[in-house]
């Protein structure tokens, strides 16, 4: 995607999409005002980038039951905040 600070050098790169998928994007890249490329990129980090939280669940200590039982804390914690404003 071009125009973002740390751009990364591109690559020309041929893919061939049935004719339904490139129809929407297309339509997508028109309704974004988006290149065809751009929609195609976001798509696939979409789907192959791997995700904050699965970078974050990799580097943590918790285990499920703990990070169940923090969740429940830090929302509690807000809902009180919250009532209390």
């Amino acid at each position: 995607m071009g125009g973002y600070a740390g751009e990364m050098t591109a690559r020309s790169v041929s893919v061939v999409l049935p004719e339904e998928v490139a129809d929407v994007v297309r339509r997508e890249a028109t309704r974004t005002g988006r290149t065809d490329a751009e929609v195609v990129e976001l798509a696939v980090r979409r789907l192959v980038a791997p995700s904050v939280l699965d970078r974050l669940w990799e580097r943590s200590t918790l285990n499920e039951d703990e990070a169940m039982t923090l969740a429940v804390e830090e929302q509690r914690a807000l809902r009180a905040q919250c009532q209390a404003s």
